[in-house]
């Protein structure tokens, strides 16, 4: 909506606010007072007084840009399958060394890396059940114990977390 077109709306709604209090108060059009209002003379005036009373439905449209002409199938299908949208071919795929699923060079296996937080989730849930209250930044270093693993010299003042079962070979000792 431009400058002018706000003008102009405020303007009609100014005098239907003013015809509408000369209705409440019973008074004639000719000998009722006048509602004033300051306003800027840099702002444009509109030409149209007489049809103040008549507001159009083009007042209230707030208009944009249309196209000319349609676009054909062709042109939007070349569009739509532009070379942008398509996927890009990965060169960096190899298998994984542990699992053998295939991954990206640079970045860690998805499996493996879900059998190592299912793990870790099960060690941090035995380490609040023997603590009794849920794992926040440990007090102490802990150590994890598997079958056939017993705690050495270094393990002395160490949490000492024990699993029944194998130590899983992406598991390391250090």
């Amino acid at each position: 909506m431009s400058l002018s077109g706000l003008v102009c709306l405020l303007r009609r709604s100014l005098l239907q606010l003013e015809g509408r209090i000369i209705q409440a108060a019973g008074l004639d059009r000719q000998f009722a007072p006048a509602l004033a209002v300051h306003g800027s003379n840099i702002l444009p005036q509109t030409q149209r007084e007489e049809e103040n009373a008549e507001s159009s439905f083009l007042d209230n449209i707030l208009w944009m840009a249309a196209p000319k002409k349609r676009r054909t199938i062709e042109i939007n299908r070349t569009r739509r399958r532009s070379e942008h949208f398509l996927i890009k071919v990965k060169n960096n795929i190899e298998p994984c060394v542990e699992c053998g699923h295939l991954k990206q060079k640079h970045i860690l296996c998805g499996f493996c890396y879900e059998k190592v937080r299912k793990e870790t989730a099960i060690i941090r849930g035995q380490i609040s059940a023997m603590e009794g209250r849920p794992l926040n930044t440990p007090a102490q270093e802990t150590v994890v114990l598997y079958d056939s693993e017993s705690p050495g010299e270094a393990d002395k003042n160490k949490r000492i977390v024990e699993r029944s079962r194998k130590r899983p070979p992406w598991f390391s000792t250090c």
